[in-house]
């Protein structure tokens, strides 16, 4: 990632993560909607029903975004950033039993999502932007995937 990508996605990041739960409560929502296979992989949260106000949703979406957070202060410090998607992709793969490719899938939503909140202020720059990160980041996961 080059400086101005970075700055880019500190600079959306910073206004996403003024509401974490919130925003990440949009995020797993809209992954259930989009995805709906993936439901398959929530035993411990409800999938059906009135999601918006399920304090379970609220707190899943709000560790998706600090995980996210901890990546993102971390990209000057990519050892750091690469633990944490090492910690996150050991969960998914050996207790979640997750595949990978759903971290493609959540890819998506998220980069949906900015688009819709953050409006014209997610430029196709910005999006270029992230879009990297996530490369990125997908190369680490499936590294510790592979490595788990």
């Amino acid at each position: 990632l080059t400086d101005a990508d970075k700055k880019s996605i500190h600079h959306i990041w910073s206004k996403l993560f003024e509401n974490p739960e919130e925003n990440g409560k949009i995020i797993v929502i809209r992954l259930f909607k989009d995805y709906p296979e993936t439901k398959a992989y929530f035993k411990s949260i409800p999938t059906e029903g009135n999601l918006q106000e399920d304090p379970q949703i609220r707190y899943h979406g709000r560790r998706v975004m600090v995980a996210l957070n901890q990546v993102i202060e971390n990209l000057d410090n990519w050892k750091q950033a690469c633990r944490i998607l090492e910690h996150v992709a050991e969960k998914h793969k050996n207790t979640h039993h997750v595949p990978a490719a759903n971290f493609q899938k959540k890819k998506g939503v998220i980069l949906s999502v900015c688009k819709e909140l953050m409006g014209n202020e997610f430029s196709s720059e910005v999006s270029s932007a992230w879009e990297k990160l996530f490369r990125l980041l997908f190369e680490q996961i499936n590294t510790s995937y592979a490595n788990a």
